[in-house]
């Protein structure tokens, strides 16, 4: 996966394949910099529903892409929200 390929799906939602009716939404996608020359670094964050799903690795349903597996970390609640992080480096 590449910045570019979140950075084009900014507010779409993906859906969680093993909790039935979970969707979370790509708030940000963020490039950082990269600890090795031509490494793309970045970090996403994503927004989902109560009650917050434990740090894990996930299987998200991407809008028109299929599934793909994501390291997920809860970092935030925002009212009835829940912020993840996933960090690619």
């Amino acid at each position: 996966m590449s910045y570019s390929f979140f950075a084009d799906r900014i507010q779409q939602r993906f859906r969680v394949t093993a909790h039935a009716g979970v969707e979370l939404q790509l708030l940000e996608a963020e490039q950082v910099a990269a600890s090795l020359p031509g490494h793309q670094a970045f970090t996403l964050l994503f927004s989902g529903p109560l009650p917050a799903l434990p740090q894990d690795i996930y299987t998200l349903d991407a809008p028109a892409h299929g599934e793909l597996d994501l390291f997920l970390v809860p970092v935030a609640r925002e009212g009835d929200a829940i912020h993840y992080q996933a960090i690619f480096n």
